[in-house]
């Protein structure tokens, strides 16, 4: 079996569910990413996604497609997303493919779960 080149931790903080994702996201099995994502997400006390880039070292056009796929998915559910801990290599990739005002960054997760506590008063 094929060892895949990225780990997922999530948890679920009041409505947000918080999902790290480690090491890179290339072309290969991210379907498994998406999967999980959408998985927690089920449920009408799960309003919000926040995607924690920390430790996250690469992103292909594949990987950001598949975050966009997610966004989309969510968004017909009137339920929100952000990206945190995003490295300034990988906001790069997003400003080159003109996504950088398609998403919600945050530096650390604290900071997004304060922005979505405040906006749902």
């Amino acid at each position: 079996m094929q060892e895949l080149p990225y780990e997922i931790d999530q948890q679920k903080i009041n409505q947000a569910v918080v999902v790290q994702i480690k090491g890179r996201m290339e072309s290969g099995p991210l379907d498994k990413i998406t999967q999980t994502i959408l998985d927690e997400m089920v449920g009408p006390d799960r309003n919000y996604l926040i995607l924690d880039f920390s430790e996250l070292r690469y992103i292909s056009s594949l990987g950001i497609r598949m975050i966009l796929d997610v966004k989309m998915s969510l968004q017909k559910k009137s339920k929100d997303m952000a990206l945190v801990g995003v490295t300034s290599s990988i906001l790069q990739v997003f400003h080159l493919l003109g996504l950088s005002t398609a998403f919600q960054f945050f530096n650390e997760k604290e900071e997004a779960l304060k922005h979505f506590e405040e906006t749902s008063k």
